[in-house]
């Protein structure tokens, strides 16, 4: 009779404790102090590299369909790596900003990479309040400004569904503030923002003073939030479309090589004494490494907790536990972080490869 065991579910909790009780202290030590003011470089198109300008054109192109143009590209000389472009309409109140994010961070000599956008329309209200409607896919950790009204679509990829989202909302809010036209009124309003914006994190906990003064540090407030993240199956916001091919890998890819595959090549070798365990064992790991590659490498998965919900759940629901102790989850998700990496590493723009 099979053992109800295998060494999936120890590595689960292993990963789990570490988390829950290491995750902090490394947070505290490793997040950047923001800076109270921003030091703005602006940037030519020359000063672009290739893939900077490519990575940028498909937004350029999408929205210039929609009359805008880039007005500013620009970033924070004292803060990262993350490179900015503001667009303008000529008769249009709303502007866009585009946002390229690219992190960067070693944990034990193994370092995560990921490069994401954030793409938003923004109303300056009359009455002092910004509205924003935003595609990105990472959820905020902060709390919401009282004088930030902002609506999220993460799925939106067409800018110009995104633009009709905006205005409909935008019509409801009252009159609305035309845009700073020089990048000296573009710096002097993200300043103000960011200044306001600070003081409401300073009051919510969020945000607290450096030792030197010139800068925020993040609060535990925000890593808990974080931390709370990790073990959301995504973490991030993500395609339904993506959600449901990866789970149907997940599921189909495990099940074939325990139902399916593993029987047929047993069936197929000869009966070696001592090599019919071995043998099922490896067959069941190339499905289970080749859904995590795809997973992985397709939709860009790198969560623990989602590899476990559509392979180890799945698995053990239709087989019991016939097919051996050997951690097969735990090895599709190695599978998929490595995929996810090695493709995220292909996209980098701001940072080195």
């Amino acid at each position: 009779m099979p053992i109800p065991f295998d060494f999936d579910l120890p590595c689960f909790l292993w990963t789990t404790f570490r988390v829950l009780f290491n995750s902090k202290d490394r947070l505290r030590k490793t997040s950047r102090p923001i800076p109270i003011r921003f030091e703005y470089e602006e940037l030519s198109e020359a000063q672009l590299t290739p893939p900077q300008r490519a990575y940028m054109k498909p937004f350029d192109d999408q929205l210039a369909k929609l009359n805008y143009r880039p007005q500013y590209t620009f970033r924070a000389e004292n803060y990262g790596t993350n490179l900015l472009r503001r667009y303008v309409h000529p008769a249009d109140p709303a502007t866009a900003a585009l946002t390229v994010i690219e992190v960067k961070v070693e944990v034990h000599g193994v370092f995560n990479v990921r490069t994401t956008f954030a793409l938003e329309f923004a109303t300056r209200l009359a009455n002092g309040d910004l509205f924003l409607t935003r595609s990105k896919s990472q959820p905020s950790l902060f709390d919401q400004p009282p004088f930030r009204i902002t609506q999220d679509f993460p799925n939106v990829t067409d800018l110009a569904e995104l633009k009709k989202l905006h205005d409909a909302k935008a019509q409801t809010l009252g009159p609305a503030n035309p845009p700073p036209q020089d990048f000296t009124g573009v710096t002097a309003e993200l300043h103000y923002e960011h200044d306001r914006s600070a003081q409401f994190q300073l009051q919510r906990g969020s945000y607290q003073m450096a030792p030197d003064g010139n800068s925020y540090l993040l609060t535990d407030k925000v890593f808990d939030r974080g931390i709370r993240n990790h073990f959301l199956p995504f973490g991030r916001r993500i395609s339904p479309l993506y959600v449901a091919l990866s789970a149907v890998i997940g599921v189909v890819f495990t099940l074939f090589g325990i139902l399916r595959l593993s029987p047929l090549v047993l069936s197929k070798a000869s009966p070696i004494e001592g090599n019919s365990s071995l043998l099922s064992t490896a067959s069941i790991l190339l499905c289970y490494c080749a859904a995590g590659f795809l997973i992985g490498y397709l939709c860009e998965v790198q969560k623990f907790t989602w590899i476990m919900l559509i392979t180890y759940l799945p698995a053990h629901l239709v087989a019991g536990w016939t097919f051996g102790w050997f951690p097969y989850s735990t090895v599709a998700f190695l599978c998929s972080y490595v995929a996810s990496q090695w493709r995220q590493r292909t996209k980098l723009v701001l940072q080195s490869r």
